[in-house]
């Protein structure tokens, strides 16, 4: 921890602005800050409560209550929020949440790092959203459109696993290398489009498993069940290797926007 005389103060290291503050109320657990910062925010008028919790939001928390460089958390708190969207008067006003809970953090100084953090997030390159082999849509992309399902369905009140759902496509590339890897998902997305050929997203998790997002209707099993067997033929059509047993399924998606963010990362490991 440091000392009161340390409180506040703001060094310059090689052209950065470092920032270690102590908070005055060491009392507070980050888990309580964070509560507390939360409810600031939501009064101030933050509007999406499923968008707010951020493991950045975390990390600023822990820093505040143990006295560490507070920078560089702020700093990584305004990239997420340029990531997610938020625009940056909404992410100033947050941080403003922040310090009305502990009035001993520099207002100024939070706001010039979350300003640098999403200013810089803004101004890097995206890369690219459509894979070229696949002509899938990337991971990221689809993040991002999550982030539109779960601001619709929480506008409308309607919980979004009642009416989206992912259809998973599951490859086993064992003991496959080079071209022999990369064509079966050339040849199930293609399978994709074909089923879901109404503008829903096509995405690809990894180099064995590709999902849509799609609506959940009555439908759905009978197209998961088209899906399954076009990819199938389509696998076993004219290839010298055994196919690489496809397994399609309908993956529910939870009901919070951090879980179902959770959920792609777990299912790209799968």
């Amino acid at each position: 921890m440091k000392t009161g005389a340390e409180t506040g103060a703001v060094a310059e290291e090689g052209g950065n602005q470092l920032m270690d503050v102590t908070p005055t109320d060491t009392s507070l657990s980050s888990a309580e800050l964070q509560d507390r910062w939360f409810v600031q925010s939501s009064g101030g008028g933050w509007i999406f409560a499923g968008d707010w919790h951020e493991p950045a939001v975390e990390a600023l928390c822990e820093a505040c209550v143990c006295g560490d460089n507070l920078w560089p958390a702020a700093e990584r708190l305004g990239s997420a929020r340029a990531e997610a969207g938020v625009s940056l008067g909404e992410t100033l006003a947050d941080i403003d949440g922040l310090t009305a809970v502990l009035p001993s953090l520099p207002a100024d100084v939070l706001h010039r790092a979350v300003s640098l953090g999403w200013a810089d997030r803004m101004m890097t390159p995206e890369q690219s959203v459509l894979d070229p082999l696949t002509g899938l849509v990337s991971t990221d992309y689809l993040r991002t459109r999550f982030g539109e399902v779960y601001r619709a369905g929480e506008v409308a009140g309607r919980r979004v696993s009642a009416d989206q759902a992912l259809v998973v496509v599951r490859l086993d590339l064992t003991g496959r290398s080079g071209w022999h890897r990369i064509t079966p998902l050339i040849l199930a997305a293609d399978a994709l489009r074909t089923v879901f050929a109404g503008g829903q997203t096509l995405v690809r998790l990894a180099d064995h498993m590709a999902v849509a997002l799609t609506d959940r209707d009555q439908l759905l099993a009978r197209r998961v069940q088209l899906l399954s067997g076009l990819v199938t033929e389509r696998l076993s059509s004219g290839h010298p290797m055994p196919s690489p047993d496809p397994r399609v399924w309908i993956e529910q998606l939870p009901d919070s926007l951090p879980a179902a963010i959770d959920l792609i990362g777990e299912l790209g490991r799968f």
